[in-house]
């Protein structure tokens, strides 16, 4: 910051007597030699620069009451001075101390001082402090520059040119004399008498009167007020009963009357230009409008789709996965396809957009931020992506629950058949029976227990088994995975607890068999031998019992080859079984009673053996018919690639067509194309029951939950892409062949013309792309003739900048065909410009810099005059309600922002 005071701010102390200097402008005006203003004209100064200054401040809607305070801050001057100095100055400090204050004004003595104005012995702090008489001898300074400097005639002074204008308007007048900005002008006549001379209809001059001044100034302040837009700037009191009216006061009052008056125009002949240039730019505007609607409708719903298909809210059943796989089927069958018809037409509607703003001369349109093609492409991408990764999510999910689902099962089934074992078990283990027994069934106790402590280790590897799926669960973040963990650790102390107490039983027995000693070796046997059995059995016969996930021919083979290994180790545990009936038969002629030392009666061995049997038959049904179901599945997976094969050959022939079309040499006229290719769009359309049949047996792979094919790769959105491409780049071409029609016939090119400029064009698209790149651009404009050097060099490539401008207003790196068509369309004809409108407004406004609302309303259809009224800016520097034209006319040409 500069230092209040500093010689930036502060003019030089002693000034030299051939300055222009404020102290000048005060003997001009003041006669008394003192160069002191009396009270009476310090006050008239004091209401008239208020009221001038509060005409300017209106514009940025801003009021002072008091000159002599309100400029304290600095703040409100620097915006005065923008206004009427049309130029932007530096942002006037926050602060509120007097040192803010005083470097706030200094910036605005500094600006008064680049326009070539020096203030004497006026410091920032006369202005902080209220110094009035400084205040206003400032003020008076800046009407001078601003208001009264630039009014010449006839190389007089500015005051004596506009004393000469006021007694030219007023001459012939009855009692109107002008000779000078005091006393000509107490009684009010000479300002009615300016308004009369250019709005007569305003005031009836004939009943004014000399002798009834008041009258006078009330219809000269309120007429100047309601019609001219001049505020009040004089007091009729002060005018009236001053012994001489402040001259400054006056001055600064008439100006604004010569400022107000204009010459009349030709605004008729100007009106029928706007009226066709305003008429097709709201065209192009409602186009705009509804590019921009279509677009963000679109995004809005790819959005939407985006945020759908990222919610991963959990999975936790095969029924929840399934129905979510239908949705996303529903959604590509149902909300795909329109949207994406409606992208289609969102292209072509830009296309056509954009050759109508060339052919009127108006800059190609650049969509808002986010509204590119390009951002609709990539925002298309991320909608893909985003289906993609949901169907594999779901998929994932739905094997994961399947899984799930089979594992819990056979969590239940094992957990409870170990609960059914061991109920009973802990209280069994702590009675204390042997000591009721003798000696017989002390041994039998003993043995009995023997037998147990076999069943028991038996039973371990199946405890071990139940917590190994307790962990799978837990793994696969099963939803009930606590309760599952809660249940083994139940199971697990329970088991531990029956060892203990096992350990405990088998030492008290020891004990007592010494003095019990009785065995029955041979049940004793049979005990030993029937508990693995039995255990292997209960065992086998679960694991036929178990679900399986299948999903191909190949997993039912594998299924099948474990069935078989399965039954043909039978063998051996048929012969176990053989052997332990012999020794069942021999107890039997001994002592046809239960086996006291054995937990499995001869009945329930049987029945074991007998339901081995019948699983073993029943999963031989069951994976056969699943052999024949993936016989089934497998079927379906060659049908679908045989079709989706013959479909999508279909598909790449039509595009073979169509690229012919656009290729051949035959087509002599783009009307011809057309045609084609509208008959091969039948053709298409006809094809479609063929899609609809494939679509149909997708479906089926669909319902038979097939989701890989080793026999082909095609799918159903790949081939939906094609037939898609096909159809809409078929649409695009019938488009771009309209719009190259519409240019040639804007253009009045002949067919030759247009074919040459093709011609050209597609000599340099060696890819066939049907774009240019910047470097294959600059080599057809050089074989055009254009003067730009073969390769580009920093500060010398302004010509191809300008055509490059022109053509790729996008910025995208590539000119299309009809970019090119376009451009070499305008070279060869002259185009509307924004000088011919600057031109049409001119005449309206009578060669003045700005224009009215009065007098657009007066010469153009009302709704193309509130259009204009809307979007012209104010003019900087003219009357309050003057319009800026020019900046108008460049925004309609896209050399300003409108």
């Amino acid at each position: 910051c500069l230092l209040p005071g500093s010689s930036q701010y502060l003019p030089s102390p002693h000034p030299r007597t051939n300055e222009k200097t404020m102290s000048a402008a005060s003997q001009e005006d003041h006669e008394s030699g003192s160069g002191l203003m009396d009270a009476e004209w310090q006050r008239q100064q004091q209401k008239t620069f208020t009221a001038w200054v509060n005409s300017h401040l209106r514009k940025v809607n801003a009021h002072v009451d008091d000159v002599q305070t309100d400029f304290s801050d600095g703040r409100k001057l620097i915006s005065l001075l923008e206004i009427i100095g049309d130029a932007q100055l530096p942002k006037p400090g926050k602060g509120n101390m007097r040192i803010h204050k005083i470097q706030n004004v200094g910036i605005a003595f500094q600006f008064i001082k680049e326009k070539g104005v020096k203030l004497v012995s006026i410091a920032p702090e006369e202005i902080v402090d209220g110094n009035l008489k400084m205040i206003l001898g400032m003020l008076w300074t800046l009407i001078l520059r601003f208001e009264i400097q630039d009014i010449s005639l006839d190389q007089m002074s500015a005051k004596d040119a506009l004393l000469l204008w006021c007694q030219r308007k007023t001459e012939g007048y009855r009692n109107v004399k002008i000779d000078n900005f005091h006393m000509s002008w107490k009684d009010g006549l000479g300002f009615c008498a300016l308004i009369h001379r250019h709005r007569p209809e305003l005031i009836d001059f004939d009943k004014l009167r000399k002798d009834d001044p008041r009258t006078n100034w009330k219809t000269c302040l309120e007429t100047a007020d309601k019609h001219l837009d001049i505020p009040p700037m004089l007091d009729a009191d002060d005018m009236i009963n001053c012994v001489k009216p402040d001259e400054r006061s006056v001055m600064t009052y008439v100006v604004m009357f010569y400022k107000a008056f204009a010459t009349s125009n030709k605004a008729e002949v100007a009106a029928k230009k706007i009226a066709t240039v305003l008429q097709t730019n709201r065209e192009h505007e409602r186009l705009i409008q509804e590019y921009e609607t279509m677009a963000s409708n679109l995004l809005a719903w790819i959005a939407s789709v985006i945020e759908r298909m990222n919610n991963r809210f959990p999975l936790d059943s095969v029924q929840l996965c399934q129905q979510q796989l239908q949705e996303w089927t529903r959604f590509r069958a149902e909300d795909y396809p329109p949207k994406l018809n409606e992208k289609g037409e969102l292209e072509n509607h830009y296309s056509s957009l954009q050759t109508k703003l060339r052919l009127s001369g108006r800059p190609a349109y650049v969509p808002s931020e986010g509204k590119l093609i390009s951002d609709i492409n990539a925002a298309w991408g991320s909608l893909e992506a985003a289906e993609a990764a949901n169907k594999e999510w779901i998929l994932a999910e739905l094997k994961r629950n399947q899984i799930i689902e089979m594992k819990a099962e056979k969590f239940s089934l094992r957990a409870s058949a170990h609960e059914a074992w061991t109920g009973g078990k802990d209280e069994a283990l702590r009675t204390e029976d042997y000591l009721r027994e003798n000696l017989g069934g002390v041994v039998a106790l003993k043995k009995k227990h023997e037998a147990f402590q076999s069943d028991l280790a038996a039973h371990e590897t199946r405890v071990h088994e139940i917590g190994a799926l307790a962990n799978e669960l837990d793994e696969l973040k099963y939803n009930q995975a606590a309760t599952i963990n809660d249940r083994y650790a139940a199971i697990f102390d329970q088991w531990n607890a029956l060892i203990a107490l096992t350990k405990e039983r088998e030492n008290k027995l020891l004990q007592r068999e010494a003095e019990l000693v009785r065995l029955d070796e041979l049940r004793v046997e049979f005990a030993k031998l029937v508990a693995p059995f039995m255990n292997w059995a209960e065992a086998s016969r679960s694991a036929l019992g178990d679900n399986y996930i299948c999903d191909t021919e190949a997993d039912a083979a594998e299924l099948v080859v474990a069935q078989d290994a399965f039954k043909a180790s039978l063998a051996e545990k048929q012969a176990e079984y053989d052997s332990l009936r012999a020794l069942i038969d021999q107890i039997s002629a001994i002592d046809p009673a239960e086996n006291p030392y054995s937990h499995h009666s001869t009945q329930a061995f049987e029945n074991a053996w007998a339901e081995l049997q019948a699983a073993v038959a029943s999963r031989d049904a069951q994976l056969s018919a699943e052999a024949e179901r993936q016989a089934q599945r497998e079927q379906l997976r060659r049908d679908w690639a045989q079709r989706a094969a013959s479909v999508q050959a279909a598909i790449k022939e039509k595009h073979e067509a169509v690229q012919k079309v656009l290729q051949s040499a035959d087509s002599s006229t783009m009307e011809n194309q057309i045609v084609a290719l509208q008959a091969i769009e039948g053709e298409v359309a006809d094809f479609k029951p063929n899609f609809d049949a494939l679509e149909t047996l997708n479906q089926q792979v669909q319902d038979a939950l097939i989701f890989e094919n080793s026999h082909t790769t095609i799918t159903i959105a790949d081939l939906r892409g094609l037939f898609h491409q096909l159809a809409s780049g078929i649409k695009r071409s019938i488009t771009e062949l309209n719009n190259s029609i519409l240019t040639r016939d804007a253009k009045h090119l002949s067919e030759e013309q247009l074919k040459e400029i093709r011609d050209s064009f597609k000599h340099f698209d060696k890819d066939g792309s049907g774009k240019l790149e910047h470097r294959e651009f600059r080599s057809c404009l050089i074989a055009c003739g254009y003067d730009i050097p073969q390769v580009q060099e920093p500060g010398n490539d302004k010509e191809f900048e300008r055509v490059l401008a022109r053509c790729d207003p996008n910025g995208d790196g590539v000119v299309s065909l009809e970019e090119y068509i376009a451009f070499m369309a305008e070279e060869a004809a002259d185009a509307e410009t924004s000088e011919q409108l600057l031109d049409a407004f001119r005449v309206l406004a009578g060669d003045k810099p700005y224009v009215t609302a009065d007098q657009l309303r007066k010469d153009l259809a009302p709704e193309l005059a509130e259009y204009c009224i809307q979007n012209m800016s104010p003019y900087e520097g003219g009357p309050a309600g003057a319009l800026d034209f020019s900046s108008f006319a460049s925004a309609l040409y896209g050399e300003t922002d409108l």
